[in-house]
């Protein structure tokens, strides 16, 4: 069978589950407030263009207007998309089983990545997963629509992967690095025979402190 190293979200019990609905039920508020609020003042904004006679003023102050109620409505989208409980991320020992949106279209990509087809993998200057593939043997890929449906989808020879918690990420990075071919940082590691003292040295740093 199977082992599963990571998974998200984690299974939680009943009174977490409250818990943490209750919390997602104010965080929505919070943050549908700070909508209404850009699209007030993105309104008062309009309204005050409509009383100045200057050109390039009411321009302006238009543009201002809508570039706040675009603000709003996009922070809005986004904080809705990134509590889409929808999503999951399984790490296990052979294979990942990955689930993410795809822009902002509403439609969603199934992975499931078998670690024995990943040539290499490396990270962007975003901080997004890019995984190579050698082969496609086991691995697989499909879209589904927001109405739905299902179909599949052509991996490529790369694959971006955008994770809704970042301990999917350091997990895979941590714990997964040999199997998607990582490149692992390596630190030199100082031993007993690199920090020898001499008499000399003693002489001067008799605590051995290295000058510090």
């Amino acid at each position: 069978m199977d082992k599963l190293i990571y998974e998200f979200p984690p299974r939680l019990s009943r009174s977490e589950k409250q818990a943490k609905a209750l919390h997602d039920l104010q965080e929505h508020q919070k943050f549908r407030r700070q909508m209404y609020k850009n699209l007030i003042l993105a309104g008062v904004i309009f309204a005050l263009s409509l009383l100045v006679k200057p050109v390039l003023i009411k321009i302006l102050l238009i543009l201002i207007a809508a570039g706040n109620a675009a603000v709003g409505a996009l922070i809005y989208r986004f904080y809705s998309l990134s509590r889409d409980t929808s999503l999951y991320t399984r790490i296990y020992d052979n294979r990942l089983e990955h689930c993410q949106r795809v822009g902002l279209t509403g439609d969603k990509l199934h992975i499931t990545l078998y670690y024995s087809d990943i040539s290499s993998s490396r990270q962007d200057n975003r901080g997004r997963l890019i995984v190579s593939l050698g082969t496609q043997e086991k691995s697989f890929c499909e879209r589904e629509t927001k109405q739905g449906d299902k179909k599949g989808e052509d991996m490529g020879s790369t694959i971006t992967l955008r994770f809704a918690d970042t301990p999917s990420k350091l997990t895979l990075i941590e714990k997964m690095h040999e199997q998607i071919k990582y490149p692992k940082k390596q630190y030199n590691v100082i031993s007993d025979e690199d920090d020898y003292y001499s008499d000399e040295d003693m002489k001067w740093d008799s605590l051995h402190k290295h000058g510090l």
